[in-house]
Parts: structure tokens; C-alpha cells; sequence
């Protein structure tokens, strides 16, 4: 009799034993699909993301050019310069209108084709339409990343309401041997049970809390390795997400050459700053940099060399630049670093030494280099005194950086309006 209830015991231990396995299985293929397609939307996101960006940058020229149509008097000189910009605009942003966000029926649409009539002179009411047309996108595009980030947290509220589930299950399923071999182990199961249920209706905002609330579950004494085992695959799951959420946010933002903010991170803070100075009244200032001869550098010594170089200075400005600056790889050898709340002087106090620095410092095969070193010139320009917009601003610090290059190299020249257009650091 003790023999056959012994053999009862055995085969129901092993019947439970191996419902959990693939209760466990499941959850692992459960999580590992939910990462799968965690990741894709947040890829689908970063897309939405960019080129809400592009968008609005599009939107910020157009009215630009727009409002400079007001003038009634605007000579014929003026009006032909402006649709030159619109035609650069216009090639700027072609890739935009191959998005299915741009209606081809819009008047951007018919803009950015250039087989349509309005390649050609572009009139002031097409231009408000234009803004129109690229409001709406914006807002529709704005409300469809809303959409996403909500089902993101919903997909992680059934995730979770999953987990609760199966382990349910597994309570109910293994109740009667756990209650007749392991009585001690109903107490933590129960809570378990109850934890997740909790945490499922008073799902954290974050990731990270949500880690934490599963990391709590597991931190008791009277836990199960089992307890533990599940508890803890959630925890690494939401870990994991997070972790994968910064590194696109790096790779959204960061050149990889050079480890500075890349051109599209730039533009947007660019943006963003200069509207934040008009509001409040503030200061913005750009230094434009650029390595002197570094094609004949490239020529002479290779491209790897070269990078070596580019690396080194990036590291330089990164190091003499404060918190709240924004350092970037503008394209190719050239750099800019964004000063916001920062007058012109500050800015032209900053680069003057950071051309220093470049300037003393060893570089491979500098020697070789005319002069016998590797240096940069930098050209500094600030709104509202040299500019009117963004778009100015860069326009005007290029103006004296080129100003610096012609002139000699290796020199700090920074924009003044008027005749005497740069002035050179004493």
C-alpha cells in the first residue's frame, strides 16, 4: 500500500515536473517573440521618428522663404534669390516625397517632383499651402509615433498578463502536490501570484521600474528557485529592451566615425535652440571647423591615417567643450559645435582655444604638412546679431571660416554684418 502510494507520488512528481518544462518553454518562445517584435517597432518608430524630423525641418525653410515673400516691395533681384533657395530646398528634401506620408495630391508633393510644373517659380500661396500640407503630415505622423509608443506599453501589459497567466496555471495545475509534499511552498507561490497579478493591473511607466517591481518579486527569502526562474526572465526582459532602446538612441544620434552628434542630431538642436532664443530672448552661437588641408593629408599618408586624425580631433573638441554644447561631425573634415545660451565672444573665446590645442598637438606625419603642422581653421558666427534664422547662422559661420581659410588658415575669424565682414582674433 505505502509501495503504490510511493509510485502515485513518483509518477505525479514527474507529470508535474514535466508540465513545467514546457510550461517554462513557453514562456522562454513567448519572450523571445516578444523581443522580436519589440525590437521591430521600435525600429519602425526610429523611422516615423526621422522622418518627422526631416519634415519639420522642410516645414522651418519653407516658411522661412515664405515670410520673406511678404514684402511687397521685394525686388526682382530678391525674388529670384529666394527661388533659388527653394530649388535647393527642393533637392534637400526629395527624399521625403517618396514617403507614402506625402500625398501625391499635396502641393509638397507636386514641389518635390521635378517634372511637375511648380519645379519651376514658386508664388507665395503655394508656399502658405505648402505649410499646410506639411502641418498636417507632422500632426498625423506626431499622433501615429503616440499610437506606436502606446501599443509598445500595451504589447508589454499582455506580455506580462501572460506570464501572470501561465504561472496561474502552473499554481492550479501543480496545487495538489505542492499542497501534499511541499506544503511550505503555497505561502510564496500565493504571493507570487498576487505580486504579478498587481503588477499587471499598475503597470510602471518605464522599463526600468518594471524590472525593479520583477526584481522585487524574487528578492524574498522564502522564494523557490522556480519563483526565481520566472520572475527573473521577465526582469532580463525588460532589461534587455531598455538596452536595446539606448543603443538605437546612439546609433540615431552619434557619427560613427567619430563618436561627435552626427549631421541629423545637429540640425534638430539647431532648431530647437535658435526658437527657444527667440522666445526668451536669448543667445546662440555656431563655430564652423574645418582641417586645413587635410585632402592633400589624405592623399599623401591614406584615408586610414586620416580617420586617425578626424578621431583624435573629435576627441579634443569633445574634452574642451562643456556639458551643454553640441558637438558635431558636420560632413567629411568638417566640424561644428553648437553654444547654446552663449554670445558671440564666449563662442570665439572657446574656439580660439580649442585651435590652440589642435594646433599643439602631435599629430602623425604633421610634419610633412605645409607650415610642418596639422591645424584648423574656424569660422564663429551668433543669433540674432548675424543671423536671422538657423539656416543664416550656419551660412555665416561657413562665410568665415572660408574668410579664416583664405586668408592664411589656422585662425579663429568671426562674422560681423557690414563691409568689414570678419574680424580676426587678435
Amino acid at each position: 500500500m505505502k509501495h503504490e502510494s510511493d509510485t502515485t507520488g513518483k509518477g505525479f512528481l514527474r507529470l508535474t515536473m514535466i508540465f513545467g518544462f514546457a510550461a517554462l518553454l513557453l514562456a522562454a518562445v513567448g519572450t523571445a517573440w516578444f523581443s522580436v517584435y519589440q525590437t521591430a517597432r521600435l525600429h519602425e518608430i526610429s523611422s516615423e521618428q526621422a522622418l518627422r524630423i526631416r519634415l519639420v525641418e522642410c516645414r522651418t525653410r519653407i516658411s522661412s522663404i515664405e515670410q520673406q515673400f511678404g514684402d511687397e516691395h521685394l525686388p526682382l533681384k530678391k525674388q529670384a534669390e529666394l527661388q533659388s533657395k527653394l530649388r535647393i530646398e527642393c533637392a534637400r528634401f526629395s527624399e521625403i516625397g517618396q514617403s507614402p506620408e506625402v500625398s501625391a495630391q499635396s502641393m509638397v508633393a507636386q514641389w518635390l517632383e521635378h517634372s511637375k510644373p511648380l519645379a519651376g517659380p514658386v508664388s507665395r500661396e503655394s508656399l502658405q499651402l505648402m505649410v499646410v500640407d506639411l502641418d498636417g503630415m507632422i500632426a498625423n505622423l506626431s499622433a501615429r509615433i503616440a499610437d506606436d509608443n502606446d501599443l509598445l506599453t500595451l504589447s508589454l501589459n499582455y506580455y506580462i498578463a501572460f506570464i501572470s497567466l501561465l504561472m496561474i496555471i502552473v499554481v492550479l495545475a501543480g496545487g495538489r502536490f505542492i499542497i501534499s509534499n511541499y506544503r511550505h511552498s503555497i505561502i510564496p507561490i500565493n504571493q507570487l501570484a498576487e505580486r504579478l497579478a498587481h503588477l499587471n493591473c499598475n503597470l510602471p511607466e518605464s522599463l526600468h521600474d518594471t524590472a525593479e517591481a520583477a526584481e522585487t518579486l524574487m528578492s524574498g527569502e522564502e522564494s523557490s528557485e522556480e519563483i526565481r526562474s520566472v520572475t527573473e526572465s521577465v526582469a532580463n526582459l525588460c532589461h534587455d529592451i531598455e538596452e536595446k532602446n539606448r543603443k538605437l538612441d546612439e546609433l540615431y544620434i552619434r557619427d560613427e566615425k567619430t563618436g561627435l552628434y552626427n549631421y541629423r542630431h545637429f540640425k534638430e538642436h539647431l532648431i530647437i535652440d535658435v526658437e527657444r532664443a527667440k522666445r526668451f530672448n536669448g543667445d546662440v552661437a555656431l563655430a564652423m571647423i574645418d582641417i586645413d588641408h587635410f585632402k592633400l593629408y589624405n592623399d599623401n599618408f591614406g584615408h586610414i591615417a586620416g580617420d586617425r586624425v578626424l578621431s583624435r580631433i573629435a576627441e579634443i573638441i569633445t574634452q574642451e567643450c562643456r556639458a551643454t554644447d553640441i558637438p558635431a561631425r558636420f560632413g567629411g573634415d568638417e566640424f561644428a559645435v553648437l553654444f547654446p545660451k552663449t554670445d558671440q565672444g564666449t563662442a570665439f573665446e572657446i574656439a580660439e582655444r580649442l585651435r590652440n590645442i589642435i594646433c599643439a598637438e602631435p599629430f602623425e606625419h604633421e610634419s610633412k604638412q605645409p607650415g610642418g603642422q596639422l591645424t584648423v581653421s574656424i569660422g564663429v558666427a551668433s543669433w540674432p546679431e548675424d543671423a536671422t534664422d538657423g539656416y543664416s547662422l550656419v551660412n555665416n559661420a561657413d562665410k568665415a571660416l572660408y574668410k579664416a581659410k583664405f586668408s592664411g588658415r589656422n585662425k579663429v575669424l568671426a562674422y560681423t554684418p557690414g563691409k568689414k565682414s570678419i574680424k580676426e582674433a587678435s
